[in-house]
């Protein structure tokens, strides 16, 4: 008969690999669709540990002898998918409108500078007043 304890640590250093691989894929995301993957391995994980903990709850020859562990389990597999297909869908309308609203490429050119004084003065001279006056 298969202990629920031989095997537990395997499924939990699983679990940690998945979770690190989840959250460095949304944090390193660089547009909405792998944010989405990242979270789908989240919730992945989340199914593997829940299972996982259900494998001994009671003394029955079964492998998984837990029914509310399936039924939970069941019910995260149902939200991962809406998710998945919500998720996808918006990605899709985003690229047929060109909008790259959740774009997250952050990059130096993006970020707004500041001025050196130089600058300022230059803009502010009465020389560059009395051109826009003429136009």
């Amino acid at each position: 008969m298969l202990d629920w304890t031989s095997f537990f640590p395997y499924t939990l250093i699983a679990s940690l690999v998945l979770f690190a691989i989840g959250i460095y894929g949304i944090i390193t995301c660089k547009n909405f669709l792998r944010a989405v993957f990242g979270i789908e391995i989240l919730l992945l994980t989340a199914n593997l540990l829940l299972l996982s903990f259900g494998l001994g709850s009671s003394e029955e020859t079964s492998l998984i002898s837990d029914p509310f562990a399936q039924t939970l389990s069941l019910m995260i597999i149902a939200v991962s998918a809406v998710f998945l297909i919500l998720g996808s869908s918006i990605n899709k309308l985003l690229q047929e409108n060109n909008d790259e609203i959740l774009d997250f490429n952050f990059e130096a050119e993006d970020a707004p500078f500041k001025k050196s004084e130089e600058q300022e003065e230059q803009t502010t001279s009465p020389d560059t007043i009395k051109e826009d006056e003429e136009e």
